[in-house]
């Protein structure tokens, strides 16, 4: 037995089925390059992340066991469990699948209660633990459900266990995504054990750290013994323990966007017609009628979620792991709406004002990239309605390649290349045969996702640009402030029905799509003209040159008094 999940047969470009979360570091290519040579010369030492672990819950610190992940630390507690002649692990399924694969690797057998709703089978569990029983393991949020346990029902399983002379062992992997964190009222529990890992809410999978509070340094010891002496490298562990010092409050603020996203999902499942389960975790698990179609139609627009062929109580569910961008979250909204033949645009607007309340709650957005990019962003963008490929460079020379198939769209985006400097590559193979909406919005979502990966977290930008621009006898303002959170304000006042082949109430729409990803408060207001080729051109136009405005390079620090945008 293996840990083996469903292979996707399409690419990937919006992964959800790994319940992966935003780094919390803002700067995680600097903190890499500042290490030094010692970081990979000589052997870790995990006494100071160890040391902080303990001092940060108020445990002595020699219970706290670093390990390679949450899970390996369950894997050490299998090897100790079942040494002896108890061979049985008494749990709940579905539940995290290392458990059974850990217990088999070791001659152990589940012996579970069927979990997947409601109220957790209290008393059906704690009847299972007997004298054969080598380890109790409970996992809360439960993966891949979301449920809960209470803190009352924790403590009468831990009862029942220590009763039967065996452990609780409990899976905190999610707990930072719940409602409460039931750490401090189980860490006097002499039979208690708790894995917690930086892999979910601080959003470092890839460095695999885990930790496992031990009830007793002695009992901490036994399993730092059932490892080698080294299982975390250097450079993990200073990097945890650096989030775990520096950037507790971006900690904060990616775990209230995460519960807002997993709200805004769970609604637009139901509007799906699915059945979304209570989560408490940072994705949704939800039924659907036929749970293999929508799998498949997610992967051909290139979004990946688990789905689970191998579990009779999870058929037709599929578990989404929560957005944590308005750029993911439009993705998979769109692939869902199209899926299920819903409106997309009211999915939008809903975005848009939950955004709103995000901002006025001092909790903007997250990002993934570090800083303001100098190098080339790339950014694939393919839906059943649009195919595109885009280049981006945000301190150019302003040379441009634009390709849409929508002349008027082409001459706008050049000019607003060239006079915001930025170079840019654009192609798109849009559904034309049916008019230029989708081409058009696509095109700004892809050119606004792409400024907004190369901004990074906005440090060393001066954020705010204001411009004028006239052609002839048309004159436009824009005023645009990179503040992450996106709000248009579009007045052109255009009125033709077209200019060549774009449709006039589509460039009004760029320009909304745009601001949505770009995450930017962005004002153009067309303040007189006659030609509505002239108005749209100066709209062009004082966007390019207060974009560049905005863009300008300052000391490095972010232009915010939360310190964040």
């Amino acid at each position: 037995m293996s840990y083996d999940p469903p292979k996707f047969q399409h690419t990937i470009t919006l992964p959800l089925n790994r319940n992966e979360a935003a780094c919390v570091m803002d700067d995680p290519g600097q903190q890499l390059a500042s290490l030094g040579t010692d970081f990979i010369a000589r052997y870790p030492s995990q006494q100071e992340l160890q040391s902080l672990i303990g001092q940060s819950i108020g445990i002595d610190p020699a219970r706290v066991v670093v390990t390679a992940g949450g899970d390996e630390a369950i894997d050490r507690i299998m090897r100790i469990a079942l040494t002896g002649d108890r061979k049985s692990i008494v749990t709940h399924v579905p539940s995290f699948e290392m458990v059974e694969i850990y217990a088999a690797n070791y001659g152990g057998k589940l012996d579970a209660v069927p979990w997947l709703s409601g109220d957790f089978p209290l008393d059906a569990l704690t009847a299972k633990i007997d004298s054969t029983t080598a380890l109790v393991v409970v996992t809360s949020p439960n993966n891949p459900t979301g449920s809960v346990l209470s803190v009352d029902q924790i403590l009468a399983i831990a009862s029942s266990a220590k009763l039967a002379g065996c452990q609780l062992l409990v899976d905190f992997a999610y707990v930072e995504f719940a409602d409460i964190n039931p750490t401090l009222d189980l860490i006097s529990q002499d039979h208690v054990m708790l894995v917690r890992t930086f892999s979910k809410a601080w959003g470092l999978a890839g460095l695999r750290v885990g930790y496992l509070l031990a009830p007793n340094a002695a009992a901490a010891n036994l399993i730092r013994q059932a490892a080698g002496p080294f299982p975390v490298s250097a450079v993990s562990l200073e990097i945890a323990r650096r989030c775990l010092v520096g950037y507790q409050g971006q900690l904060q603020t990616n775990l209230a966007l995460v519960k807002t996203m997993r709200k805004l999902l769970a609604d637009l499942l139901e509007l799906c017609g699915a059945q979304p389960l209570p989560s408490q975790g940072n994705f949704v698990l939800a039924k659907f009628v036929d749970a293999k179609t929508i799998w498949q139609e997610l992967a051909a627009d290139g979004v990946g979620v688990r789905k689970f062929p191998g579990a009779p109580s999870l058929i037709n569910h599929l578990r989404i792991t929560c957005p944590v961008s308005a750029t993911e979250y439009l993705q998979l909204a769109q692939s869902l709406c199209r899926i299920h033949g819903l409106d997309f645009e009211v999915q939008k607007d809903a975005l848009s004002q939950t955004l709103l309340t995000i901002a006025d709650g001092n909790a903007p957005l997250p990002l993934n990239a570090p800083t303001v990019s100098v190098t080339p962003t790339q950014l694939n963008r393919q839906t059943k309605e649009t195919s595109i490929e885009l280049e981006l460079n945000l301190y150019g020379t302003g040379k441009s390649a634009i390709e849409t198939g929508i002349g008027f769209l082409d001459h706008m985006l050049t000019a607003l290349t060239f006079h915001s400097r930025m170079d840019l590559k654009l192609k798109c193979v849009g559904d034309l045969h049916v008019d230029d909406h989708h081409t058009a919005e696509d095109c700004a979502l892809a050119l606004g996702s792409a400024i907004d990966v190369a901004l990074g977290n906005r440090s060393g930008i001066q954020r705010f640009g204001c411009a004028f621009a006239p052609l002839d006898e048309a004159l436009a303002r824009t005023v645009i402030d990179l503040s992450g959170r996106p709000w248009p304000e579009i007045h052109l006042h255009l009125e033709r029905e077209r200019i060549g082949q774009w449709a006039c109430e589509n460039i009004v729409h760029f320009f909304r799509s745009l601001a949505m990803t770009l995450r930017c408060s962005l004002h153009v207001d067309v303040l007189r003209g006659e030609n509505d080729h002239h108005r749209a051109e100066a709209a062009f136009k004082s966007l390019a040159m207060a974009l560049r405005q905005s863009l300008t390079k300052t000391s490095g620090a972010i232009p915010s008094t939360k310190g964040v945008l």
